[in-house]
């Protein structure tokens, strides 16, 4: 069975390093979630916080971009 697609929704991909990705799927398993609902709350902490959210860019540490 096929859930319908909400135009609303989009799919993204994400590369992560693996320590984050294992740390992320014990998460998921101990919450008895997915790692994709992790993202999404993650992704709605930030956004609620706005655009004063505490964010270290790569140009601020002073470091190249991997």
């Amino acid at each position: 069975m096929t859930r319908p697609i909400d135009p609303e929704i989009k799919r993204v991909t994400v590369t992560l390093p693996k320590h984050q990705l294992d740390a992320l799927q014990a998460i998921a398993q101990q919450e008895d979630v997915s790692v994709a609902w992790l993202v999404r709350k993650a992704v709605d902490k930030l956004l609620r916080q706005g655009p004063a959210a505490p964010l270290t860019n790569y140009r601020s540490e002073g470091k190249a971009r991997p």
